[in-house]
C-alpha cells in the first residue's frame, strides 16, 4: 500500500501520541517499510545453514546467532537500507506538510516550496536553493557509495 494512502490514518495516530511537530512525528512512520522487510529478509535467507548450524554447536541460541553471526554478515544491506530510507525521508513534502503545524518544523522542502513560490521571477533563486538542498544527498551518496553497492549486490551471487 502506498504511503499517500495512509497519511490520513497515520497523522491521527502522530496527533493521538501527541509527536505533532516533533522529530518522532517526522522519522517514526518511515523506520519500518515493506522494501526494508524485504530486503533484510532477502539476505537473511541467503545465509547458509551450515552458520546456523556451527553457531548452535558454539552455543548459541537464535538470538545469539542473530547478534553475533547473521546482522554482523549483514551489515552492508542494513547501511544500504538506512541510506535509502534517509534518501526517502528527505525527500518527502506530503508528510512533513501534514505532521509539521509550527514554522520552527517546515522541512527543507517546505522551504524550497515557500521560496519557490515567493520568487517566481527569479528562477536563478530557486535553482540555488535547489542546488543547496541537494548537497546533503550527493555529500552522503559520494562518502557511502561503497557501502551502497556492496549492500545492494550482498547475496546477489550465490556462491
Amino acid at each position: 500500500m502506498p504511503f499517500e494512502a495512509t497519511v490520513v490514518v497515520n497523522r491521527s495516530t502522530m496527533q493521538d501520541l501527541g509527536w505533532l511537530n516533533s522529530y518522532q512525528g517526522l522519522a517514526v512512520p518511515f523506520l519500518a517499510t515493506a522494501f526494508g522487510t524485504f530486503l533484510v529478509r532477502q539476505v537473511f535467507l541467503t545465509l547458509p545453514k551450515e552458520l546456523r548450524e556451527a553457531a548452535r554447536m558454539d552455543g548459541l541460541g537464535h538470538l545469539g546467532f542473530l547478534r553475533e553471526v547473521a546482522v554482523p554478515l549483514a551489515r552492508p544491506t542494513l547501511g544500504a537500507l538506512a541510506l535509502f530510507g534517509f534518501l526517502s525521508t528527505w525527500n518527502q513534502y506530503l508528510w512533513p506538510t501534514s505532521v509539521s503545524t509550527e514554522d520552527d518544523w517546515n522541512t527543507v522542502q517546505s522551504g524550497l516550496r515557500a521560496l519557490s513560490l515567493a520568487e517566481l521571477d527569479k528562477p536563478n533563486l530557486v535553482i540555488a536553493g535547489t542546488v543547496i538542498v541537494a548537497m546533503p544527498i550527493f555529500v552522503i551518496l559520494l562518502v557511502f557509495q561503497r557501502q551502497l553497492v556492496r549492500g545492494l549486490t550482498a547475496g546477489a551471487v550465490k556462491g
